[in-house]
């Protein structure tokens, strides 16, 4: 389990699959996935993102494309339940998800893809401290037409800690309880 203030990111399981399924065939959620992750592909770590407050799973979040040898993977995330969006759930997700890629994980940089039309995602990415590296034109087709999509990259020493006391980035022990590793 990785820990964060008001939620905590875990191994889906199989009572989640139904609940992953729904929100995959959600037309308003698939249409802002950038990527979709299936299987238990060894290059790609999915977790379920629970609220400790009624033990509730709701949405995922991963990395994959996971190489170790350049030591840089691809984050991806999505927040199922409409109630839970717009509350920083996704954003503090985002942050655990990151801290532990970097401490347990020895990872230099983690990128994203983001749809230029989706600002308040690209606003949440950049308060984690994700940056802006590019911009992939009209590189997918949604609702009808093609859309840009945003590069975004965040490197070891970039994440940004939250407005509330997570620990992201600061602690000096990491988000399992071990002491960090260097690089």
């Amino acid at each position: 389990m990785i820990r964060g203030e008001r939620l905590y990111l875990r191994s889906i399981e199989r009572d989640d699959l139904q609940r992953c399924h729904d929100w995959i065939n959600d037309e308003d959620l698939r249409s802002t996935l950038e990527r979709t992750t299936r299987g238990q592909d060894p290059s790609r770590l999915i977790f379920a993102i629970c609220l400790f407050e009624g033990d509730r799973h709701i949405g995922n979040c991963g990395l994959e494309g996971v190489d170790r040898d350049n030591a840089v993977a691809t984050f991806g995330i999505l927040i199922g339940e409409a109630d839970c969006r717009g509350k920083g759930l996704g954003e503090e997700a985002t942050r655990v998800l990151c801290r532990f890629a970097f401490e347990e994980m020895n990872l230099h940089k983690i990128r994203l893809d983001a749809h230029a039309g989706n600002a308040a995602a690209v606003r949440t990415y950049e308060r984690v401290g994700f940056r802006k590296e590019g911009v992939l034109r009209e590189e997918a087709y949604r609702r009808g037409g093609y859309i840009d999509v945003i590069r975004m990259g965040l490197l070891r020493g970039e994440l940004k800690p939250g407005r509330r006391s997570d620990g992201a980035g600061t602690s000096p022990v990491s988000a399992t309880g071990r002491k960090r590793r260097p690089r």
